[in-house]
């Protein structure tokens, strides 16, 4: 059986090392508009490059990547068949690893979250529309469904507009759809997650709280 590797790290434990973060990294990083946020873009892709970097065998700025579909980033050297995406939010982060395979992984926090349900019509379809109002808790119910959704067009390569919003992702984890096993994820009361795999494989998930030295 073919599985995927799951990584939960904590941001705020991380050694940031901006000497390991490419100009194009280094060049977004000038784009975020508070120190928080610039501080967790920089603390993310250095706990990202340390990962991968223990995966490939190579030295985690000697990585290099280029842009796929709807900007999923893809490694190009050193050569290799290892798919990754990361999500990260709140200080922690998530990434998805498979060999040979297309992966997508999202997360979302729950504290301070809100929705407006006038904009639900936009990325929720009908059914799932329904769902969320007749919960009991509107704000867990969306964030698990759009979560499902985003990890879902990371992996196939989908546009979150009317091609994802038409995909109905209701129903008990892991959900068959568009070729993708979509599951949720558990990584802990703060955060709603899933992960979207092929098809059969096992999700193996892995806690990393101490910091990425």
């Amino acid at each position: 059986m073919r599985s995927v590797d799951v990584l939960v790290g904590d941001l705020t434990r991380v050694d940031i090392d901006e000497d390991l973060l490419s100009t194009a990294e280094l060049g977004r990083a000038l784009g975020f508009g508070s120190p928080a946020m610039l501080k967790q873009y920089l603390a993310a892709h250095t706990w990202l490059r340390r990962r991968l970097s223990d995966y490939l065998g190579a030295a985690p700025d000697e990585i290099r990547f280029a842009e796929g579909g709807y900007g999923k980033p893809v490694i190009v050297s050193p050569q290799t068949d290892l798919s990754f995406n990361l999500s990260y939010s709140n200080g922690m982060a998530l990434l998805a690893l498979g060999y040979d395979m297309a992966v997508g992984v999202d997360m979302e926090p729950l504290d301070r979250a809100r929705i407006n349900r006038g904009m639900l019509h936009r990325v929720l379809s009908p059914g799932e529309i329904d769902l969320v109002l007749s919960s009991d808790d509107e704000v867990r119910t969306f964030l698990e469904l759009w979560v499902r959704k985003e990890a879902l067009a990371k992996a196939a390569g989908l546009g979150v507009d009317e091609e994802i919003t038409a995909i109905d992702l209701r129903g008990v984890s892991p959900v068959l759809m568009d070729g993708f096993e979509v599951a949720d994820l558990n990584i802990g009361d703060r955060f709603v997650a899933a992960a979207a795999v092929p098809p059969g494989c096992r999700i193996q998930m892995s806690t990393l709280i101490e910091a990425a030295v």
